[in-house]
């Protein structure tokens, strides 16, 4: 796998990055924080149906995954995901 794109911002105080990763097949967008993955949401799509998306109705799907992937950082998405989780394991 080959990083494509690499999107930095900051958020709390904490440096992230978004990569964009493909393996010539597929692209992989995910979130990172020192190194490591921010959280457990993972985006992919196959780079034919990214090119028919953006050819046929001009939706830049991968750009659209790099935006989710930071929301999911800056609104806490995952901490949110993983309290809910453990209240319904818990009842």
């Amino acid at each position: 796998m080959q990083n494509y794109e690499v999107v930095n911002f900051q958020h709390a105080g904490e440096d992230y990055e978004i990569r964009v990763i493909s393996d010539g097949e597929t692209v992989t967008i995910k979130a990172f924080t020192n190194g490591e993955p921010a959280n457990g949401y993972v985006y992919q799509i196959n780079l034919m149906t990214a090119f028919d998306l953006k050819k046929l109705i001009g939706m830049d799907a991968i750009k659209n995954f790099i935006k989710l992937a930071e929301d999911d950082v800056r609104k806490n998405r995952w901490k949110k995901f993983l309290a809910a989780l453990e209240q319904t394991n818990h009842k």
